[in-house]
């Protein structure tokens, strides 16, 4: 019989204390949902009652938007192993917390929603060895900065930090560990370590509120190619078994669909509906770009693609600055039927 043995007491450690060199800027002061990336995974983290919260950060940090009980389970330490990156930081917040256990996190998961926590507290009832649960993704990738790591774990964080060993994969490959497969959620832990690639969050999190994704295609000027690749990407995409409408923004007075245009070409290459957009569409009283949003919602398809030069609804692709290989897999990514790495 296998033993077992209560569930451990679960701190949260989110760690906001890196250099944010490919930023550019602090990640955890990024925007988003009206407020900073830092303080919208603490609302988050809610989805789970853990028993403390460490922000380890080198940093002034006030959590004045959090609810006054929310906020009394924070506190904030700073690196006593400065420039050390993770593995520092986690050495300072072992080393302050009181649990038993700890899900660490970096600041920059901004699609993390703990869903996985239940089942990897689990592991650790029924593995009463277990010192690290790991999660793993597309082609066995650990995560270990979304993973759970014993407090007992201190004097080797220290011990790794003295000889010089920053690398975590050395800490938990070195003692009892389980490895959880996350491969059918990976976007849970995309992270954002470029401006590229908070572009592209946001634009992916604007499109989880919408009814049919939307991507716009863009260029800064007529004859750059856009309808190019709309039409390229309307096939393909369609191969692929997607359903595409395609809305092409115009400034001129449209009056009727005609052979070899370019609504012609989006429905050859495979559109459901194709609709043309121009100065006299608009209502008064409404912007272009929010007219087009909302016809975007209209359409009966898996995703709209919007062919514009200043007026499609974000997010956009600029199909001059795009790779053209990955063009597809950048609009699924985007729309969110792809989980790829950003």
């Amino acid at each position: 019989m296998s033993k077992t043995r209560r569930s451990p007491s679960l701190g949260l450690i989110v760690l906001a204390g890196g250099l944010s060199t490919r930023m550019g800027r602090d990640k955890a002061g990024l925007p988003w949902h009206d407020t900073d990336l830092l303080t919208d995974q603490l609302l988050r983290s809610q989805a789970y009652p853990f028993s403390e919260r460490i922000i380890a950060i080198n940093r002034p940090y006030t959590p004045h938007e959090l609810p006054a009980k929310l906020g009394r389970t924070v506190h904030l330490v700073a690196d006593s192993y400065p420039g050390c990156g993770p593995l520092g930081g986690l050495e300072a917040a072992l080393h302050s917390g009181t649990s038993e256990f700890y899900l660490v996190l970096s600041v920059d998961l901004p699609f993390y929603n703990f869903a996985p926590v239940p089942d990897l507290v689990k592991l650790l009832r029924h593995q009463p060895d277990l010192l690290a649960v790991i999660p793993r993704t597309e082609n066995k990738q650990d995560q270990p900065l979304a993973a759970l790591y014993s407090r007992q774990l201190l004097p080797a964080v220290a011990d790794h930090l003295q000889k010089g060993e920053y690398r975590l994969r050395r800490l938990y490959q070195a003692v009892p560990a389980a490895y959880v497969d996350e491969s059918f959620r990976p976007a849970l832990y995309l992270n954002i370590n470029t401006p590229e690639a908070y572009e592209a969050a946001k634009g992916r999190d604007a499109n989880s509120c919408r009814q049919v994704p939307v991507v716009t295609l863009t260029a800064p000027d007529s004859g750059d190619g856009k309808t190019t690749a709309a039409t390229a990407a309307i096939a393909e995409l369609t191969r692929r078994g997607y359903q595409v409408a395609y809305i092409k923004s115009t400034h001129h007075i449209v009056t009727r669909q005609k052979i070899g245009s370019d609504t012609d070409r989006a429905q050859k290459a495979g559109a459901v509906s194709v609709c043309l957009c121009g100065p006299a569409d608009v209502p008064e009283g409404l912007s272009k770009e929010d007219y087009i949003l909302a016809l975007s919602q209209q359409q009966l398809a898996d995703l709209v693609l919007v062919e514009s030069r200043s007026h499609g609804p974000f997010p956009r692709i600029d199909v001059t600055q795009a790779d053209t290989g990955t063009l597809v897999d950048d609009i699924l990514f985007l729309t969110g039927y792809r989980s790829s790495a950003i």
